[in-house]
């Protein structure tokens, strides 16, 4: 009777493994030495995306007349990742936008609209970011430790509606990384 829909016929069910709860994350970056207040920004961070590390060669094919034969090509077409992160943005006692400045500061590393002054990659590289997946008890069963990474997408604008009742998010910020290592239980 093995295959039936039934509770003891499910490992998952009888043994009572938990499920993965993608609420269940953290995310732990270190930015460049010139920007503050860190701590508290990565307090805000609501989601992560694009952490598709697994990378496989794109599929070539060739042709005998009309039959086509397909096989794994020869070279990974991109061996970077961009990591794209989602904020709420809150005002603190001083009434700053702390996460809105600390990003804004690190952005304005790579390029200062207000003055054109541009930087080096060893000046607004920051790293290691670390994203830890865990269960409910906190024991994490997946670490992505990424090396270095830096911004490349600007921040969403603050725009004014009457019309929305809208919490301000900085959704998409994106982060390059060169390189990763991972760690799954």
């Amino acid at each position: 009777m093995a295959g039936l829909p039934h509770y003891r016929n499910s490992r998952a069910a009888m043994n009572k493994f938990e499920p993965i709860y993608n609420t269940q994350f953290e995310v732990l970056l270190t930015p460049p030495a010139a920007v503050g207040g860190w701590t508290l920004v990565m307090e805000n961070v609501t989601k992560i995306d694009g952490l598709e590390v697994n990378k496989l060669p794109e599929i070539v094919q060739q042709s005998y007349k009309f039959a086509k034969r397909s096989f794994a090509g020869g070279l990974i077409a991109d061996t970077t990742v961009s990591v794209a992160l989602d904020f709420e943005v809150n005002l603190d006692d001083q009434n700053s936008a702390y996460v809105y400045k600390a990003l804004r500061q690190w952005c304005d590393l790579i390029y200062d609209p207000l003055n054109g002054r541009m930087g080096i990659k060893a000046d607004y590289a920051g790293g290691p970011m670390i994203v830890n997946f865990f269960n409910k008890k906190g024991d994490i069963f997946r670490q992505l430790k990424f090396a270095t990474v830096f911004p490349t997408t600007p921040i969403t604008a603050l725009n004014g509606d009457y019309t929305q009742n809208d919490i301000y998010k900085i959704t998409g910020f994106t982060l390059q990384a060169d390189y990763w290592e991972e760690t799954i239980l």
